[in-house]
């Protein structure tokens, strides 16, 4: 069992769907790339929860989970708006909870690491929250 409900919860509702599953899949950016800063980019950020269906094509046959655990939920409009504007939440830059999402060098790392593990390079990313506040519309396609 995970120690994070939240990928606990991800992982049974992915395999109910017939999905094989992997958890924390951890990724670098590629240090030749010219953005690279070996003080930065050394930690590795990690995949929550990556789920492979063979009876799937598509995009749908591989899903790529980002889990959110927080207390007060995931506020869209907040988490937007401190991205935007590089804003530090807990002393932390609010864009490192989202690299593969905002940092090319990070994205492409993420990228590569799902065609690594499942041979695809196409794929449905999700962000999965204990809970959502605001309209999720805003974040993305429901």
């Amino acid at each position: 069992m995970k120690e994070d409900i939240l990928e606990q919860l991800v992982d049974d509702y992915l395999q109910a769907k017939g999905y094989f599953t992997m958890h924390n899949i951890k990724f670098l950016p590629d240090p030749g790339h010219p953005e690279f800063d070996r003080k930065q980019d050394s930690n590795h950020s990690d995949i929550d929860v990556l789920g492979f269906n063979p009876n799937e094509r598509g995009p749908n046959r591989v899903w790529a989970v980002s889990c959110k655990s927080w207390q007060a939920g995931f506020v869209v409009r907040s988490k937007i708006s401190e991205i935007e504007d590089n804003k530090k939440r807990s002393g932390r830059d609010s864009w490192r909870a989202f690299r593969e999402l905002v940092k090319p060098k990070w994205s492409q790392a993420f990228i590569r690491k799902v065609q690594e593990v499942t041979g695809e390079t196409t794929f449905t990313y999700v962000t999965a929250t204990t809970s959502i506040r605001g309209d999720k519309s805003h974040w993305g396609e429901p």
